[in-house]
């Protein structure tokens, strides 16, 4: 039996909010960096309950609104040229553009050094430097993979292949019937303890599919400190993602 979606854009005190209905058990609502509000109920939940539920959560909706409102103003340059900053696994990181005639980056403690022979370029030096990140932080996040795999592998999973690529929404998803993990190009601003919990986090959804209790209680075993890292996730990392 296929699941019936229902989607309404509607205006609730000014601020705009997707309902969208669907086979869950729990109604679920996120409000999204780039000022999306959506809600999620389950199929037969009649509007007037949405609406006070709604009303219950103004408050938090307008604080979270409100402060990726803020954020934005702090968010990272994005012209490539000597002096600007970036973050590279929770630490801040100034880049040198110099003049060469090769193509080449090096990062050395806390600069990443950028050579090229077009420095005036500034849309080829970003190509070099997405090319550049998205092999550091595969190689990254498959080395984190290797040390947190044996976690599921004594569960009979096999190792998941990795896919890097940027996401709008989500720090990472996955899919068991192609044994994948997604993992998002920007993660590799986190701190290691913030990348390894969201490895971690797909990583168990090859055992518990669900957010369930099963799933928790095996997260909170592996990772006691599960909250805090995606806290700063959710609130601080988030912070310049150039989305």
């Amino acid at each position: 039996m296929k699941a019936i979606k229902l989607c309404i854009t509607g205006l609730f005190r000014g601020i705009e909010v997707i309902i969208e209905h669907k086979t869950v058990k729990k109604i679920r609502l996120k409000v999204f960096p780039d000022g999306v509000v959506k809600l999620t109920a389950p199929l037969g939940v009649p509007d007037e309950w949405i609406n006070d539920y709604l009303n219950c959560k103004t408050k938090w909706i307008e604080k979270s609104l409100n402060y990726f409102k803020d954020t934005k103003a702090n968010e990272s340059e994005t012209t490539i040229h000597s002096g600007v900053s970036t973050r590279i696994l929770g630490r801040q990181i100034r880049i040198i553009v110099n003049d060469a005639k090769i193509y080449k980056i090096e990062k050395k403690e806390d600069y990443v050094y950028i050579q090229s022979p077009v420095t005036g370029d500034k849309q080829a030096l970003q190509r070099q430097l997405e090319r550049w990140w998205q092999k550091q932080c595969k190689s990254y996040f498959l080395m984190a993979i290797d040390r947190l795999y044996p976690i599921i592998y004594k569960h009979g999973i096999d190792k998941p292949k990795l896919q890097v690529r940027k996401m709008k929404t989500l720090w990472g998803s996955c899919s068991k019937k192609q044994s994948k993990i997604n993992l998002n190009y920007y993660l590799y601003e986190a701190p290691p303890p913030c990348i390894d919990y969201v490895i971690l986090h797909e990583l168990t959804h090859f055992l518990y599919p669900r957010h369930n209790k099963d799933f928790y209680e095996f997260l909170t075993v592996h990772m006691p400190d599960w909250k805090e890292r995606k806290r700063i996730l959710d609130h601080d990392i988030v912070k310049g993602l150039r989305y």
